[in-house]
Parts: structure tokens; C-alpha cells; sequence
């Protein structure tokens, strides 16, 4: 049985790491799954950011959300796809993959003089220039690394040998 991790509002996070989302009113409330593109998250920084959208997948009407949460517990879930929920989570992942994507209640604080906040799956900015490749082991120092595509002259030696 799946148990719930962690409960913020709506929204609640499973033992193995999925998202759900209680949708509708109160008394006629439903379970909809959420997607998350971002690994390495906090349940509290996925929300914050908005970082799930709906996948379509959703279950049957409960009576309250305490009776929805119970049902999940206790695996009696009828799941179903929700093709125009699923469509609009596609859109919805869409806009907030961006890397500087910043949802709009960030935004307007921001502009009335809040702290800016960074996104916390951006790595610091280097202190330096940057080069792009990876850093040099001592086995690719020794071994000549060679383009799969060039072609190579041979040397003296080997016309030598020839």
C-alpha cells in the first residue's frame, strides 16, 4: 500500500516520489497525478516553483479530501486519463521548463521590493572564465584522443615500415 510522505494543502507526495494534487471543491474533490521535470527537489521547492503540471491521470470523486488521501493509503483508486487535463499539463510543462522560469507571485514580490530569489536548480555562477570541457584525467592525458572522423597522415616512421 502507498503511504503519504508528505501533505502541503492540496498537494501530497508518496513514499516512491509521486505527486498528486487534490482537485474540486470540498465535498466532490478528485485525485489528479502531477509530473515533475526536475530531479534533485524538495517536495516544498517543487510547489514553490511550480515545477508539476498535471498528467492526466486522474481518479474518481471522493466525498472530502481527508476520504481521497484515505483511498490512496489504501489503494482503492479507480485511475483514468484525462486527455485535455493531460494536453494542458504538456503546456503547462512547456512554459515552466525554462531555466529562468520564475512563477508570477515571485515575480510581482520581487517588484514590490522582495528578496529576489534564485531558482534553486541553477548551479552558482562560476568565479572565472569557463571552458567547456571536462577536466583532463591522467589516462586521457596519456592516450591521444582522436577524432572518429579524421584522417590521419602517416608519420616517417610509418612510411618507413612500408
Amino acid at each position: 500500500m502507498p503511504r503519504i510522505q508528505a501533505r502541503r494543502g492540496r498537494h501530497f507526495i508518496d513514499e516512491t516520489g509521486r505527486l498528486f494534487w487534490i482537485n474540486g471543491p470540498e465535498e466532490h474533490c478528485y485525485l489528479s497525478e502531477q509530473r515533475q521535470w526536475r530531479t534533485g527537489l524538495s517536495f516544498d521547492d517543487v510547489l514553490d516553483w511550480k515545477q508539476c503540471a498535471p498528467s492526466g491521470l486522474v481518479s474518481q470523486r471522493f466525498v472530502s479530501l481527508q476520504a481521497a488521501c484515505e483511498a490512496y493509503e489504501h489503494n482503492q483508486i479507480n485511475w483514468y486519463q484525462d486527455l485535455y487535463l493531460r494536453r494542458m499539463g504538456e503546456q503547462m510543462q512547456a512554459h515552466r521548463c525554462d531555466v529562468d522560469y520564475k512563477p508570477t507571485v515571485m515575480k510581482q514580490a520581487e517588484a514590490q521590493g522582495a528578496r529576489p530569489r534564485r531558482q534553486p536548480w541553477k548551479l552558482p555562477e562560476p568565479a572565472g572564465p569557463v571552458c567547456g570541457l571536462p577536466p583532463r584525467t591522467e589516462m586521457m592525458a596519456a592516450a591521444e584522443v582522436l577524432h572518429p572522423r579524421r584522417r590521419r597522415r602517416p608519420s616517417g616512421r610509418q612510411l618507413a615500415e612500408l
